[in-house]
């Protein structure tokens, strides 16, 4: 596809509790764009707190795409993204506003944005329930460690705490009798649809990010993220299937205190620590994109400080040619 036909595509990345909402809206109303979610919780119906999903008024400010739409219970993989998102994409482009991918799911933006293709094989929902329900009880490091025995690139890829793509990977061995490393190498041979930049919000001061993670936790739990995670739990217990959901940082450590096995304060804790670890990985993942701009939020007096220094870098890369709008 030669440069002039390529979609441009504006991504606000990085680790939680950044600020990528925020921005993502604020690039719109300038550009005239809509927001095409990145994030692997945020599509989920019926969890806005635990998933940290945009406002009302956050939402009613721009248009916003793939949040709060699937069924906590239906499945949904990197595949299924990479279709909602491309189609929204062609949509938005179609009429004549700026795509704006926000969130921090590395693995869904590097798919969309590289525009990996995918194979859909070797799929099977007993065999992938059989493989939740032994991480239930073996635990997921077990199954990590099985995937590594099998197929070490994937190991080293995957993290151990992302069980979703460990139970995939494995999943996808069984039945197709070769690494999951393979067909991965195999859908990353496509070439980008897209002209596009990440822009990825961090803090160099590493503690003063923490410190809005564990603010970010305060305030989730004064919306209403007990109650929320309360009635996910007592709904996951009359299901036979275990909601990917459920893994997700905010539920699954509330999970114990609801079955009597730790404190409040405990789980309380134990969410903000988990959310401080998944930061880091986000950092890491980021760090290894190719086409990344990292913007450290504490280096900028204010928000309008941010936002000057975002447009100039889409006028770097070819995503916007400058002017109060977007123009194709």
């Amino acid at each position: 596809m030669a440069f002039e036909e390529k979609i441009p595509v504006a991504a606000v990345v990085g680790p939680t509790a950044t600020g990528k909402t925020e921005l993502g809206i604020r690039l719109c109303q300038r550009l005239g764009g809509e927001i095409v979610s990145c994030d692997s919780m945020q599509i989920y119906q019926g969890l806005p707190i635990g998933t940290a999903q945009p406002s009302p008024q956050e939402l009613a400010a721009v248009p916003h795409h793939l949040i709060g739409f699937l069924p906590v219970e239906q499945p949904f993989s990197v595949s299924d993204y990479v279709d909602q998102a491309s189609k929204v994409i062609h949509e938005i482009h179609n009429r004549g506003k700026l795509p704006v991918l926000v969130g921090g799911t590395g693995l869904y933006a590097r798919a969309l944005l590289r525009g990996f293709s995918f194979e859909e094989k070797g799929r099977d929902e007993a065999l992938r329930q059989r493989l939740f329900q032994e991480a239930e009880k073996e635990g997921a490091e077990a199954l990590h460690q099985r995937l590594t025995q099998l197929d070490p690139k994937s190991g080293a890829e995957i993290h151990p705490h992302n069980l979703k793509r460990v139970i995939r990977a494995l999943e996808y061995m069984e039945l197709c009798g070769e690494p999951f490393s393979a067909q991965a190498e195999r859908s990353q041979s496509s070439q980008s649809p897209y002209q596009y930049v990440m822009l990825c919000l961090s803090y160099r001061d590493r503690e003063a990010l923490y410190r809005r993670i564990d603010l970010r936790v305060d305030k989730m739990f004064d919306l209403g993220l007990l109650e929320e995670a309360r009635t996910f739990f007592e709904r996951c217990q009359k299901d036979e299937k275990i909601p990917t959901a459920a893994q997700a940082i905010g539920y699954k450590e509330l999970f114990p205190y609801f079955r009597g096995e730790v404190s409040l304060e405990e789980a309380v804790e134990a969410i903000k620590r988990e959310s401080r670890r998944y930061a880091k990985r986000q950092i890491t993942w980021f760090n290894r994109e190719e086409r990344v701009e990292f913007l450290y939020v504490d280096d900028f007096p204010d928000r309008e400080a941010l936002l000057e220094s975002s447009l100039k870098l889409l006028q770097k890369w070819g995503i916007w040619k400058g002017g109060t709008a977007f123009e194709q």
